[in-house]
């Protein structure tokens, strides 16, 4: 028996259970739920510390799945995993690293102030609100004739690609503005290319949280080419139900924000749980 093996004992154990509030979301094989529906969160190790404050890994979510891999290995595929429980088990991960309290720094909003200020945060205000979010089917059904659309949150790899594709289009189109050497026409031809690809882009996203379209004989088409044909020809009244529904799923999971006063000017003020991974685990 190695000495590694003697001191498995030792290694970190679980600090806290959650349950997601978007269990019901995950594909076939990538949640592995207790009888009680609970998952357990272990403390990161000092590989994830490093992880999490890499520029390169963060932009491309690289990170953030090694972190929610390596802390809450009940989620087997994290790329997967809904999008809105991203934050959460992110919350959760800070909880069973650091304990349930941290310090933000706000600027007062009262323009005439500025003071820079600490607000003392309790997380696990956010993991018992979010951990009691019940999606229900109603909100994930759309009604549209014949035909039963289905929602789903997106995925994570979904949307680490749309936020990797948009912040690309957006420096080609910085890039385009500042190429003296291009004509006016040119120009316009480019940003028409890059207009075109962030349509292609936001049609994307969309299709990206229909999980299927029910037919009336009750079969349900799944595959991403046929979804993705039926929105482009499909009216803007349906599309913009879609995107409603998926903004609706999104915005149950959303962190709300906290009640703040400066401690300069008495200014009261609502501010937000900000969630730059970086300085979130510091």
């Amino acid at each position: 028996m190695s000495d590694t093996s003697r001191l498995a004992q030792f290694y970190r154990q679980p600090e806290i259970y959650i349950t997601l509030p978007g269990s019901q979301f995950y594909p076939e094989g990538t949640l592995e739920l207790s009888a009680t529906g609970e998952i357990p969160v272990y403390p990161m190790t000092a590989k994830d510390d490093i992880a999490i404050k890499t520029p390169d890994a963060l932009i491309s979510g690289e990170a953030v799945v090694q972190v929610i891999s390596s802390c809450i290995p009940s989620i087997t595929d994290p790329w997967q995993m809904p999008a809105t429980d991203v934050d959460f088990a992110l919350i959760a991960i800070r909880i069973a690293s650091f304990g349930d309290e941290m310090e933000l720094e706000y600027t007062c909003s009262n323009e005439e102030c500025g003071e820079e200020f600490k607000v003392g945060v309790n997380l696990n205000q956010y993991i018992e609100h979010l951990g009691n979010i019940d999606i229900s089917y109603e909100a994930t059904l759309i009604n549209y004739g014949d035909l039963k659309i289905h929602i789903k949150p997106l995925t994570y790899f979904d949307l680490s690609l749309i936020q990797r594709r948009s912040f690309e289009e957006q420096r080609a189109m910085e890039a385009a503005s500042q190429m003296e050497e291009l004509s006016e026409e040119e120009k316009q031809q480019a940003y028409q290319v890059i207009l075109n690809n962030l349509t292609e882009l936001n049609i994307t996203s969309i299709t990206s949280g229909v999980q299927g379209i029910e037919l009336p004989d009750g079969e349900v088409v799944t595959k991403k080419e046929e979804i993705v044909d039926f929105v482009n020809n499909t009216s803007v009244k349906l599309y913009r139900k879609i995107t409603d529904a998926i903004t609706t799923i999104r915005e149950t999971t959303d962190l709300k924000p906290i009640d703040a006063q400066c401690p300069e000017c008495k200014n009261s003020m609502e501010v937000p749980l900000l969630f730059d991974y970086a300085n979130f685990f510091v």
